[in-house]
């Protein structure tokens, strides 16, 4: 580690030791980019103590078509395509009520980056335990699901939304 002081895969490799609070180098391209990082963290927001568990899917619709689960696609092979209404469900939790979902949707990607949307703030559920998307342009986004009990983040889950190419129109989580 020493040996790559002053790079940015040194900041990478302090930013695994010691967490958020060690910020990424920026490239000479980076410094220049025209989007803004708007990723938030858990751990910057609330403490967090894993000791329960959650799980999540995302029920995948389209006019005129039956619903998919979104991991079920993905073990399948079955492309995400873009124009998807995405429905992000937990699909169970062992924390008892009373607790808070509070959800993180993360766009990553040149699209996401041109498009100036990065998002990944730390939000609320859009309905009861469910999390309302629409896929918009191309990328690997990645959506979590945090689970509050008293104050104290106790259980988490995420799942990656890869949104492939189709047509003209590219696709992502907005």
């Amino acid at each position: 580690m020493i040996a790559d002081e002053g790079k940015a895969s040194a900041n990478k490799k302090w930013r695994e030791v010691f967490g958020t609070s060690v910020p990424l180098a920026q490239s000479a391209s980076e410094s220049s980019r025209s989007f803004r990082d708007t990723e938030e963290f858990i751990e910057d927001e609330f403490p967090v103590d894993v000791s329960e568990t959650v799980s999540l899917d995302c029920e995948v619709t389209q006019a005129g078509w039956r619903p998919t689960w979104l991991r079920a696609m993905c073990r399948g092979g079955i492309l995400l395509k873009a124009d998807k209404s995405l429905r992000f469900v937990v699909t169970s939790c062992s924390v008892g009520e009373p607790c808070t979902l509070k959800w993180k949707v993360l766009n990553r990607g040149p699209e996401a980056e041109r498009r100036d949307k990065i998002r990944g703030q730390i939000v609320d559920s859009s309905k009861r335990g469910v999390r309302i998307e629409h896929s918009d342009f191309k990328g690997e986004h990645v959506v979590e699901c945090y689970v509050l009990k008293d104050g104290v983040v106790v259980a988490r889950d995420r799942i990656d939304v890869p949104v492939s190419n189709t047509s003209v129109k590219t696709a992502n989580v907005s």
